[in-house]
């Protein structure tokens, strides 16, 4: 089963326990709070091609993140849970 996580915006605290109910009956379904705060990283060096995909797939998560206060997206398979 493919686990989900759902990142909750730092700026957005109120939604944290609201989420938690809500997706906690959900087995497949993390939610975490968002750590970064005012920095991001530098991007990867990849081909053209797929900078471009990223970019675009970075930009509509970003954009869903600002407007919505969260995100959901698939946890990658090789990632550890978290607590």
């Amino acid at each position: 089963m493919n686990t989900l996580l759902c990142i909750i915006s730092v700026y957005r605290p109120d939604l944290m326990a609201e989420a938690c109910e809500a997706l906690g009956v959900v087995g497949n379904v993390d939610v975490i709070m968002d750590r970064r705060v005012g920095e991001r990283r530098a991007p990867e060096r990849a081909t053209l091609d797929e900078s471009r995909l990223r970019d675009r797939r970075r930009r509509s998560l970003d954009e869903e993140f600002r407007t919505e206060g969260f995100v959901v997206v698939q946890r990658d398979h090789d990632s550890a849970p978290t607590a």
